[in-house]
């Protein structure tokens, strides 16, 4: 039964259509997390580049806004697809490097980690980053498969749009100049002009960014470096930062990989015994799926944040090779152990799924003390917009256009769930307000909201930045199962063009 199940073509879609029913009914019980709003708020003002991340993600969200609507369910919907659009891109990838049932095991083991389950509801830089990385292990594989050395042509259209979507896409061509010297058969290709000319069409397609960001201080890779490069004690991260990632691509599979690597077993492996694969394959695969953690670890000694999902891309080459291992075995007839092995990691991914739900959905703790992280991001955000606008309407009559909070994932998420869906403003982060400029706030007006306990320090920030000053309108309650969650004071800047 296993057999005929991992053989066959219906099996994926299967797969797939669960896959989204689950995580699609998941999405309605939660709301939209205020960074996937942040990059909803990019997609409505956009440009080569943002304070943070490179342009791709918003791009997308405008596209699918275009033809979906900017509604919050719009937004679930294209997350969840998106998502399983890439686990169909990692089926089309594995079967052009092996076969149909190393290619299916190896979507199972991804639906048996956090970051490829749980993770589907979130619209985040990542999906589009992770989309063209899969690309261009496609193109690769390709290459492999006819030794036809145009297939760089699309390599370097993919990596430009991988580096639309984040910097990281760098590792990969990093990845490939490895694979380039340590390999005979593809060391001819130092020599080859195509790889340099699709170097170059990478180039361009990246280049807007680099103009945008040489013509503002180079905000983004400041940004980007400064955050995963300095700012923490030697090596205060490492063990945080190697260790988490377990847990996020699934304790049980991630472990599995790393043993086997230790242990050789699919370093000297032969992976195609029927004869039909070669090293070059099995080469990058490695590298791919080890250097990327490799240079996050070392980064991971000096960053502030170092975080573990910056590692996604080399789990996609670590477990297709444990996959395929895995088919090996399967054929040999260990049927019994690898069934209880991805039992095991599914059960224990479906229970801290399950739990992280539960404590979401039912045992929201007391407001945290600031700073700290909480589930609560991602409940209560549409009851909040309602409270706020029914306090403002009853005093002014109308929302004004912008909201305004100290950080910017607040106002981004008010931005979403109000029905006006004003522009947001951070006045923490000035350089993010592009799309909100103080003289238009002060002619047009705005509220702000802040948790009581930083209502003073944000106030006295927006001193001196406007006109006229907030005035207090009164404080809402979000609460569930009888627990307050969320506190926020409530201000209005009077527009000067109705006084």
């Amino acid at each position: 039964m296993i057999d005929r199940f991992l053989s066959s073509a219906r099996s994926l879609w299967i797969v797939l259509g669960i896959h989204f029913v689950i995580w699609m009914g998941v999405s309605l019980l939660l709301d939209v997390h205020p960074d996937m709003a942040d990059h909803w708020v990019w997609s409505r003002f956009l440009q080569w580049g943002y304070y943070e991340h490179p342009p791709l993600v918003a791009l997308n969200i405008r596209i699918w806004s275009m033809i979906v609507g900017s509604s919050v369910l719009a937004l679930k919907f294209g997350s969840v697809l998106y998502s399983v659009i890439i686990l169909l891109v990692c089926y089309r990838v594995g079967l052009l490097f092996f076969d149909r049932r190393t290619a299916l095991i190896f979507v199972l083991i991804l639906e048996t980690t956090p970051y490829f389950t749980m993770g589907s509801v979130f619209w985040h830089i990542d999906q589009p980053y992770m989309l063209c990385w899969l690309g261009c292990m496609y193109t690769i594989g390709r290459y492999v498969r006819s030794g036809n050395s145009n297939w760089f042509f699309l390599f370097g259209i993919i990596a430009g749009l991988g580096a639309q979507a984040k910097y990281t896409i760098v590792l990969m061509p990093v990845c490939l100049a490895v694979w380039f010297i340590i390999n005979k058969e593809t060391r001819k290709l130092l020599m080859d002009w195509r790889l340099y000319l699709s170097a170059l069409i990478a180039i361009a397609i990246i280049s807007p960014n680099l103009y945008w960001n040489a013509q503002n201080d180079w905000r983004t890779f400041t940004f980007v470096f400064e955050k995963g490069l300095t700012g923490s004690k030697y090596g205060e991260n490492f063990i945080q930062f190697f260790f988490s990632q377990f847990l996020l691509f699934s304790l049980v599979y991630s472990i599995y990989f790393w043993k086997v690597v230790v242990r050789r077993q699919v370093v000297t492996a032969n992976l195609w015994p029927d004869g039909s694969g070669n090293q070059q394959a099995h080469t990058f695969l490695l590298i791919t799926g080890i250097l990327p953690v490799a240079t996050f670890a070392i980064t991971s000694f000096r960053g502030s944040l170092t975080d573990p999902h910056w590692v996604n891309v080399a789990y996609f080459s670590a477990f297709m090779l444990l996959a395929r291992l895995i088919a090996l075995n399967i054929t040999e007839g260990k049927v019994r152990k690898q069934t209880w092995i991805f039992a095991s990691a599914f059960l224990l991914n479906t229970v801290l799924v399950v739990f992280t739900l539960s404590h979401i959905l039912f045992r929201i703790s007391p407001i945290s003390e600031p700073g700290v992280i909480s589930l609560k991001k991602l409940v209560g955000w549409a009851e909040t917009a309602r409270k706020i606008e029914e306090m403002v309407e009853s005093r002014i009559g109308k929302m004004p256009p912008f909201v305004v909070s100290r950080e910017y994932q607040t106002a981004s998420a008010l931005a979403l769930y109000l029905k006006n869906q004003p522009m947001p403003h951070s006045i923490e982060k000035e350089v993010r307000n592009v799309w909100s400029p103080e003289s238009e706030l002060d002619k047009k007006g705005a509220v702000l909201v802040c948790p009581p306990h930083e209502c003073q320090r944000t106030l006295a920030k927006s001193q001196g930045r406007f006109q006229s000053r907030f005035k207090k309108l009164g404080t809402i309650d979000t609460s569930r199962h009888g627990v307050v969650f969320r506190r926020l004071d409530v201000y209005l800047l009077p527009a000067s063009e109705s006084k």
